[in-house]
């Protein structure tokens, strides 16, 4: 009997969250400014004197893996 009351209200809750979800009218909030489009072609066409990734890369990790150093010992390792 208990389990029957539970599955009964499990069952109204269900059916009551499911109508309040289809027939909710209101929207989202709309905001009051609106954010600016960004065309992001337009933005790689017309860039200049951008670095390329290889650049910044170099740029970022001189060594970029040529040389690298035991811990221990201190020394490089080739």
């Amino acid at each position: 009997m208990r389990k029957l009351i539970l599955f009964g209200a499990a069952t109204t809750m269900l059916l009551a969250g499911a109508v309040v979800w289809t027939t909710s009218s209101h929207s989202a909030i709309e905001p009051l400014i609106e954010a600016p489009q960004i065309d992001p072609l337009s933005r790689m066409a017309n860039g200049k004197n951008l670095s390329s990734q290889e650049s910044l890369n170099l740029k970022m990790w001189p060594d970029n893996g040529v040389a690298i150093t035991d811990f221990v010992s201190g020394a490089e390792v080739r």
